[in-house]
């Protein structure tokens, strides 16, 4: 990951939907394998991309598989067809695949109680009588488990055992919810089922894949081997400076069933190939979830085990995963219907999916969409309201923010029912049966309506679950947010505003630290996140004890405490301050600035221990 890709994951992740909107689809003049590297080499040099893995293939054929760019900088070693890239959470369809071919020779089951056929591992679910944690639960992210934490998102320890590595993100598993009702991803199911697959094999992890699936495949470069420093068989991450690239170091999360894999574009060919050729039932269940209220329902785009669908608002859907790492980013995707699919890595695969997918696909006719039906104005009427994200991934990280704003308007207008929401336009929501929606722009169907077994009215996107509630509550929740974070900007500008009175004596200093206490929190609080702004781009640092994550942690802290004794002051000096505005200027204030105290207390920022959460 770029340290833009770090701060959007841990500051800014909750500001786009859990299942972005699909790109839309870019018209490019590319007919042959020739034009496509020519226009791959300009992207290269234009967008800073320091090294590119590309393959495209067919059923029968790879039409092209090669590196681009520079692996080594320093040695000036170019990027080859054999050179090893991070695949990162890719990885995750290799496990499953394992999983399933475990389950297939009847060692074990999809249904089979974590609890019991891996007692060692802790973990809580207080809904464990009747609905345990499964197998089919931790392929498909539906376990309720909370994804990696501050201190252990990057692994520190690279001699551990899975089952260690498991235990030092305990912190994170615990059920939020019934097992099998939500979908939210997390890391921590795959790398339980790297421990499985050693537990039920005999085998380690990287000796079951590799004898199971990837030489089967003819994968012989790819290994689960971590590099450490600059070498001559993987690619060195790097990101753009502006003037210059800058080397990044190589660093692995906690467990390999979750992103350990590194392989090349030859290899990465083959699989695609396999994946296109091997049309079987095992497969096919692999790119269809089960698990979820919604996928029993009969919604099948959402995460399936290990795959899940992509590329909804183009002429065909495609198959596939994406995988997230330092300095590079990974896709593969695959229709097995056109025969045709690629893999890509590099910094920033978005700017190829367009070029890629049109390659494919342009001579193809657009297939007719699934026929809209026509549904009463009564049950369409029964979906309107305000449907709230209930399935955040980072319990901490973006939960906040996702609750606030991730939601769905629904609404009835004229014979349609609509959606809207925040960064999400008005948009008509066609009916293919009495439950279940697509949008007119894309050719799978991505939402239903049911009710969750309280009762309560729940909308599912993607697999994404939302629950109807008052928009009403929200709305005052953002206005009292929003408020408060200008009168914390108020308070910070007065606070600099009367230093100037009390320099030039037209303020005594008495009264300056009296009325400055809520400027002094706001201070606090930028200071604060200052310190996470310069960790998100030096990621190792948030795990450990270190002057960062103490600023943090005393700053939040100071916020709080500054901000109550600024409102206390004022309700105590209220009466003895004689200027009329400036007394009302900060009683509102100050209490409304309690607002943002009490918001991130109630979603534990306050005193947040990083190195141990």
């Amino acid at each position: 990951m770029t340290k833009k890709i770090l701060i959007l994951i841990y500051l800014n992740f909750c500001l786009s939907p859990f299942k972005p909107d699909a790109q839309s689809p870019t018209e490019f003049p590319i007919k042959t394998i020739a034009q496509l590297q020519d226009t791959i080499n300009n992207i290269l040099t234009t967008e800073h991309q320091s090294a590119i893995m590309l393959a495209v293939v067919t059923k029968d054929t790879i039409l092209f598989s090669n590196g681009f760019g520079i692996a080594n900088i320093d040695t000036k070693q170019k990027a080859t067809s054999q050179t090893l890239f991070p695949m990162a959470s890719i990885t995750k369809t290799f496990t499953a695949l394992a999983i399933m071919r475990l389950v297939r020779q009847g060692k074990l089951s999809l249904d089979a109680d974590l609890s019991k056929i891996a007692p060692e591992i802790a973990f809580t679910n207080k809904w464990g009588k009747n609905n345990p944690v499964k197998v089919i639960h931790l392929l498909e992210h539906t376990s309720g488990f909370d994804d990696l934490r501050f201190n252990t998102f990057w692994n520190n320890d690279l001699n551990i055992t899975e089952l260690q590595a498991i235990e030092k993100c305990k912190t994170s598993m615990h059920c939020r919810w019934r097992p099998g009702e939500r979908e939210a991803y997390s890391n921590i199911g795959y790398n339980i089922l790297g421990y499985l697959i050693e537990k039920v094999s005999g085998l380690k992890y990287e000796d079951y894949l590799k004898k199971e699936i990837l030489l089967p495949i003819g994968m012989t470069n790819s290994n689960f081997i971590i590099p450490v420093k600059p070498n001559s068989v993987n690619a060195t991450p790097y990101e753009w400076s502006g003037t210059n690239y800058k080397q990044i170091p190589f660093l692995q999360i906690y467990g390999k069933g979750s992103g350990a894999l590194y392989s090349c574009a030859d290899d990465m060919a083959k699989f695609v190939k396999f994946m296109i050729n091997n049309g079987d039932a095992e497969i096919e269940q692999m790119e269809i979830p089960e698990s979820s209220p919604a996928a029993r329902s009969g919604l099948k785009t959402g995460y399936g085990k290990g795959i899940k669908v992509d590329f909804l608002n183009y002429k065909f859907p495609f198959y596939g995963h994406d995988g997230a790492g330092l300095g590079f980013n990974s896709r593969y995707a695959y229709n097995r219907a056109l025969k045709a699919g690629f893999v890509i890595c590099c910094s920033n695969p978005n700017l190829f999916s367009d070029l890629l997918i049109n390659y494919l696909t342009d001579s193809l006719q657009t297939p007719r969409p699934i026929p809209a039906i026509s549904i009463s104005k009564n049950t369409l009427k029964s979906y309107e309201g305000y449907y709230q994200l209930k399935s955040p991934r980072f319990e901490i990280l973006n939960k906040y923010l996702e609750e606030l704003f991730h939601g769905y308007h629904i609404e009835l207008k004229g014979d349609s029912l609509h959606s809207s929401g925040f960064k999400r336009p008005d948009q008509v929501l066609l009916p293919v049966t009495s439950t279940i929606f697509r949008k007119p722009n894309e050719n799978l169907p991505s939402f239903l309506f049911t009710t969750n077994q309280e009762g309560s009215k729940v909308l599912y996107e993607w697999g994404t679950y939302y629950e109807k509630t008052s928009y009403t509550k929200i709305l005052v929740t953002k206005i009292l947010i929003l408020g408060s974070l200008v009168c914390g900007l108020l308070l910070f500008l007065s606070t600099l505003f009367w230093l100037f009175k009390a320099l030039f004596k037209r303020l005594t200093w008495k009264e300056y630290y009296r009325r400055s206490l809520s400027g002094f929190a706001v201070l606090s609080l930028i200071i604060a996140f200052s310190s996470l702004a310069y960790m998100s781009a030096n990621v190792p640092l948030m795990g450990t004890v270190n002057f960062f994550t103490i600023t943090f942690y005393l700053g939040t802290i100071l916020f709080a405490a500054l901000s109550i004794a600024g409102f206390v002051m004022t309700i105590k000096r209220f009466g003895q301050i004689k200027n009329k505005f400036t007394k009302w200027y900060l009683l509102i204030t100050t209490t409304w600035l309690l607002a943002l105290v009490v918001f991130f207390y109630h979603y534990d920022w306050i005193g947040l221990r990083m190195w141990s959460y």
